[in-house]
């Protein structure tokens, strides 16, 4: 299959006096030139020899609503600097509203084709009927609607981006595709690609790029359907059926993605505690993502949060192991202040989710730790972002200050407290179970509103409250004893040297 082409409708003079990249191709009329279509590389042929693929941005698993998209994002996000006037939008405006098409006859007030409001339609036929019905019969019928409605999301949910082939009526093997990277001490930076690919689409990329399927790709890049760039793939525990299927492709994936390789010796076969650390790696990755994201895109990086630790928490059930080296790690963090180093533990929103799956602790037991912690790696940060010259010195009236030194990270930390409290608790892996991975869609409208509350947190009396320590952080004065104890476990932990 090849991209299409776009032009605007003959007749509607939407040209770059609105938008810098719409040209005349002097053919058809007023083109795009988005390198989704095939329009884009006849313009840029006199430039640049024709050197640029034809539709490059374009997949073989767009359709027509996702390329409609693409399109739209490409009006509302241009990446050239140009603010047209009041005057020119509110023209082009009314130039829209008066245009009709000479061929089909489409209009602003009569499209073609006509939209129909089916709810109303639906609403009309039944009200008859429904008015003469028992009570336990619209019951009946109202959770009937629901599973039904319920069934045909999941299928629209579980299907590949690609083949359109779907988990419940066909046997593939779905996963989120992930572009991996590490830093220079090997530690992961997974981005993860919030679409849902099968198996056998992620190997046809492999193959195109003339790879071997087993082998390991971060010097590569693929393309997924969204045009976003990937080089590993990871499936999910979706059901038994789905898991036990690819099971052994799950775990060659976590293997990969831990060791950074598919060649060698044994010691790179799949061990459970890789999948203790890519995962809650991912999970804690998911959450940046949303913390950070459009709220557009907040919903699917829960459902992603949600898909890794269904996925975690059945190799915890699989592998006892798991559970006894979570128990351990968090007894280790509160036994000994060498062991909360950032070295044996780098990422606190990582180690979170492990005290929310510990059996053997409970989150008011280690709190204190934690936070000791928490505020002596902000020491560092607060130097490095305040202009304040001795935080030895400190007053209630620096507060402020040293607030937005680390804003983002007190946000994210009540941000990462909340996820865990509000998405892991006993029980979760039976509803996990039932909802094929998916959290309860009113679960994730309170979040995303929560996540706004979050946001707007913008002092230490307010943070206090949000990570339950205004019981003894009961005043500025407080706040800056506390400050002034984290300085101190910073120069033991080795991360200041504030004399």
């Amino acid at each position: 299959l090849t991209g299409p082409a776009g032009n605007i409708a003959p007749g509607l003079e939407f040209d770059s006096r609105y938008h810098a990249h719409i040209h005349e191709d002097y053919r058809n009329g007023h083109a795009l030139c988005n390198d989704l279509l095939t329009n884009y590389a006849s313009y840029f042929l006199s430039i640049d020899g024709g050197t640029i693929k034809k539709a490059s941005g374009w997949s073989p698993g767009y359709t027509l609503s996702t390329a409609l998209l693409q399109i739209v994002t490409f009006f509302a996000d241009p990446d050239f600097s140009f603010n047209p006037p009041s005057e020119s939008i509110a023209n082009l405006r009314h130039m829209v509203e008066k245009f009709t098409c000479a061929t089909c006859g489409h209009s602003y007030g009569n499209p073609n084709p006509a939209i129909v409001d089916y709810n109303e339609i639906k609403s009309d036929k039944q009200q008859t009927k429904e008015e003469i019905i028992s009570k336990e019969e619209e019951e009946l019928m109202k959770s009937e609607r629901e599973r039904l409605q319920f069934q045909r999301e999941l299928v629209e949910k579980l299907t590949c981006g690609v083949t359109k082939q779907n988990v419940i009526e066909d046997k593939i093997c779905l996963g989120y595709p992930l572009l991996i990277t590490r830093d220079n001490r090997g530690r992961l930076w997974p981005e993860i690609v919030l679409e849902l690919i099968s198996y056998d689409a992620y190997v046809a990329e492999i193959q195109k790029s003339g790879e071997d399927k087993l082998d390991f790709y971060e010097r590569l890049k693929f393309r997924s359907v969204t045009g976003a760039d990937y080089n590993h793939w990871l499936p999910l525990y979706i059901n038994v059926n789905h898991f036990m299927q690819g099971q052994t492709i799950i775990q060659n994936s976590i293997s990969v993605i831990y060791n950074g390789t598919a060649q060698g010796s044994a010691r790179y076969d799949f061990k459970p505690y890789m999948a203790l650390s890519v995962l809650t790696t991912l999970m804690n990755k998911s959450a940046v993502r949303l913390f950070n994201g459009e709220m557009y895109e907040s919903k699917q990086a829960i459902e992603a949060y949600c898909h890794f630790l269904h996925l975690l928490m059945h190799f915890i059930g699989i592998f006892p192991g798991l559970e006894n080296r979570i128990n351990r790690n968090v007894e280790m963090f509160i036994t000994a202040l060498h062991n909360r180093n950032k070295k044996v533990v780098p990422d606190i929103g990582e180690f979170l989710i492990q005290i929310a799956l510990s059996t053997k602790y409970k989150f008011n037991d280690i709190k204190n730790y934690l936070y000791k912690e928490y505020f002596a790696r902000q020491i560092f940060w607060i130097r490095k972002n305040s202009t304040i010259q001795n935080l030895l010195d400190i007053t209630t009236k620096d507060l402020p200050e040293i607030f937005q030194a680390v804003k983002v990270s007190n946000h994210l930390l009540v941000f990462n407290l909340e996820m865990a409290e509000t998405f892991i608790f006993p029980g979760v892996k039976e509803h996990l179970d039932r909802l094929h991975g998916y959290p309860p869609a009113i679960i994730v409208e309170k979040f995303q509103q929560r996540l706004k509350a979050i946001k707007a947190i913008d002092r230490y009396s307010v943070l206090m409250q949000a990570i339950r320590l205004n019981d003894k952080i009961k005043s500025p004065d407080d706040m800056i004893d506390l400050i002034r104890r984290s300085i101190h476990v910073s120069n033991q932990q080795g991360y200041t040297n504030i004399l």
